[in-house]
Formats: C-alpha cells, sequence, structure tokens
C-alpha cells in the first residue's frame, strides 16, 4: 500500500508501477506470488495512520504459545 502527502495523482502511476516491478522482480517473490502494489486509500493521512498503528500492534498481535509444560 502506498500513500502519503506526496503521493499525488500525478505521481501514483510512476510510482505503482516502478514500486510493482521492483519489488516483483526478488527471486523469492517471483516464487511465492505476484506482491500487488496499491494505492491507499487513505491518502494523505496514510503516514499518520501507520504511524499510531505501531503503538498498537504489539498489544494485539496474535501470539502462538508455546507447549505448556506438564
Amino acid at each position: 500500500m502506498l500513500g502519503g502527502p506526496f503521493f499525488t495523482d500525478d505521481a501514483a502511476p510512476f510510482y505503482l508501477e516502478e514500486i510493482g516491478r521492483v519489488v516483483n522482480d526478488f527471486p523469492l517473490a517471483r516464487r511465492l506470488r505476484r506482491v500487488e502494489v496499491e494505492r491507499s486509500v487513505l491518502s494523505a493521512e496514510a503516514a499518520a495512520v501507520g504511524a499510531a498503528s505501531t503503538i498498537f500492534h504489539a498489544t494485539f498481535t496474535p501470539r502462538l504459545r508455546g507447549r505448556e509444560r506438564a
């Protein structure tokens, strides 16, 4: 997802095409599946929302529990 105040309508096609090409040129990405690079619906607020969400990451990210000892 790409967005932010510098991701304007004029610049978007260039960013989407070039970043999509570079990301999918990695051998590992090609083997697994094609990575779709898309425009964020948040536009100018994307960076602020992303930064704010990192605060909650540790609390709300699912964790795998290890084996319980008997």
